[in-house]
């Protein structure tokens, strides 16, 4: 059996968690926080979280991860059988991580920790998503999943990079960035009927829940 490692207060570990749900394969939830320690280094290189214990060894690395869940059970699928199709799966996963998820990061020490935010850092991280929310516009269709009418790994991966930029926008702008994308919201709703949506969900509110009240 497959062995997830990690914390459910990652939005990477709930895309990997969810991606496993969906495609029915059996797994044990391993709790395993971020570690430099040598031993987690030989698990995950850099020491982030999540990463897979297979038969095999480790896996880290979350969009690897879930290309890795695809190749083990193709079905259901996550990406479509067409090489173009798959192509623009793989696209919008890209454009998700580097350009809309990797700049709301650099907030996360300020919200979740208090730490210093320089007005140039909040600058920046406005300016990146000005250039990164159209271009989700451009390259998404939400009819009624992100690419179309089925779902796939960039609805994983779009459901957990919003929840992201909207507590972290929210936060800081005072307001939720991902709302301008049109579609964007009547997509949500849709993804929130899921149920293994809602059952990773569930988890990751609780753990946020404890995460903040320890804080407190």
């Amino acid at each position: 059996m497959l062995k997830l490692h990690g914390v459910a207060v990652s939005n990477y570990y709930s895309m990997v968690k969810l991606a496993l749900l969906e495609k029915g394969i059996d797994f044990e939830e391993v709790r395993t926080p971020p570690s430099q320690e040598p031993e987690f280094l030989q698990m995950s290189p850099l020491g982030k979280i999540p990463c897979i214990e297979t038969p095999n060894g480790f896996l880290s690395e979350s969009v690897a991860i879930i290309e890795y869940l695809e190749d083990l059970d193709p079905e259901p699928p996550l990406y479509p059988l067409d090489a173009f199709e798959s192509g623009k799966v793989r696209q919008l996963v890209q454009l998700l991580v580097l350009y809309v998820e990797m700049p709301v990061r650099r907030l996360l020490n300020h919200v979740f920790f208090g730490g210093d935010l320089a007005d140039y850092t909040r600058q920046e991280v406005q300016e990146a998503l000005d250039r990164s929310l159209p271009a989700l516009q451009r390259a998404a269709k939400f009819s009624p999943y992100v690419t179309g009418g089925t779902f796939t790994a960039a609805d994983i991966v779009c459901y957990y990079t919003g929840i992201l930029v909207t507590m972290m926008t929210e936060k800081v702008y005072g307001t939720d960035r991902m709302l301008e994308v049109e579609g964007y919201s009547d997509w949500l709703a849709v993804m929130r009927q899921r149920p293994k949506v809602q059952e990773v969900d569930t988890c990751m509110h609780e753990t946020m829940k404890t995460f903040f009240d320890n804080k407190s």
